[in-house]
């Protein structure tokens, strides 16, 4: 008997652990850390002081706020995204694992979860500013109903996609600032122009998975109409972007040096990528994308 409640605690237990790490899975964890960080770069660069402004107990919290309002939009939007595209979902390899679309969560549960992290987010930020509450819900509105759907009708969905994904680090400017100016847009614009040639090395890696999903946004990693080049138009724009944003913050020699060398990197790869196109440099191209990313954040942060 002893034993019987034991096992029955265990399973219990498990149940609840597995419940807990699907929720968590459904906010799409790696993406919400990317935009929290991103915001957090755009936060500090408004910042003339820095990092040395976060010495200050109201500026600190004033960030953390931000950073948390940011988080549960993000996760909502992501919640949001899982839920709307369910029936897509199980139709990949690659995701018919996920919480909705194996049945781990029913649609109404992860709707009711979606909108709550959503709402909750918005409420915080509605203590930042008016301007930065207006770019979270345009990102929320912007991802759910303009592209996802445009996915599966036109490939030009990529670029309508790019600017969900950009608008957090203005955000995060403007919530430092209280207004926009020139570097909203330039901070805006470096985290669009990367986002280009990371999602076409995901649209070729995945590509199979896509077309059957009938995502024709993957068409442009399929290399239809010369988009190969796309990647490396993209980070050509992608350093610029950078380097005239650091001119702008009045960065330094470190950071200049530093998103010169990751910008290279970032342009070898893609343009080995529209060369070859082929699946290990679609893999280099996702790699060097993802270091400039995490050595924009950091040359950005530690000026």
């Amino acid at each position: 008997m002893e034993k019987a409640t034991e096992t029955a605690a265990l399973t219990a237990q498990r149940s609840r652990t597995a419940a807990w790490r699907a929720y968590y899975e459904l906010t799409k964890p790696g993406i919400t850390l990317m935009v929290v960080l991103s915001t957090f770069a755009g936060y500090v660069l408004a910042l003339p002081e820095g990092l040395a402004a976060l010495q200050s107990w109201e500026r600190l919290g004033h960030l953390l706020l931000t950073l948390l309002g940011t988080a549960l939009v993000c996760g909502g939007s992501g919640a949001l995204n899982h839920y709307v595209e369910r029936e897509v979902d199980r139709r990949m390899s690659r995701t018919r694992g996920r919480p909705i679309a194996s049945g781990q969560i029913t649609p109404a549960a992860g709707l009711r979860y979606a909108l709550g992290l959503t709402f909750a987010g918005l409420f915080v930020l509605l203590f930042i500013n008016f301007l930065t509450l207006l770019l979270a819900t345009l990102t929320v509105v912007g991802y759910i109903t303009v592209y996802t759907p445009m996915k599966q009708r036109t490939p030009a969905a990529l670029y309508m996609g790019a600017v969900p994904g950009a608008i957090p680090p203005a955000g995060g400017w403007i919530a430092a600032q209280g207004s926009p100016e020139w570097g909203t847009l330039l901070v805006f614009l470096v985290l669009y122009c990367w986002q280009i040639p990371h999602f076409l090395a995901l649209a070729y890696l995945y590509s199979k998975d896509y077309a059957q999903a009938g995502f024709r946004v993957a068409e442009l990693g399929q290399g239809r109409k010369g988009a190969y080049w796309h990647a490396l138009l993209a980070s050509v724009a992608l350093l610029g972007s950078t380097l005239l944003l650091g001119w702008h913050s009045a960065l330094g020699w470190a950071y200049t040096a530093g998103m010169l060398l990751l910008g290279l990197w970032l342009l070898v790869t893609a343009l080995d990528f529209a060369r070859r196109h082929s699946t290990a440099a679609a893999r280099r191209m996702l790699v060097s994308a993802y270091g400039y990313l995490v050595g924009f954040v950091v040359l950005s942060v530690l000026r």
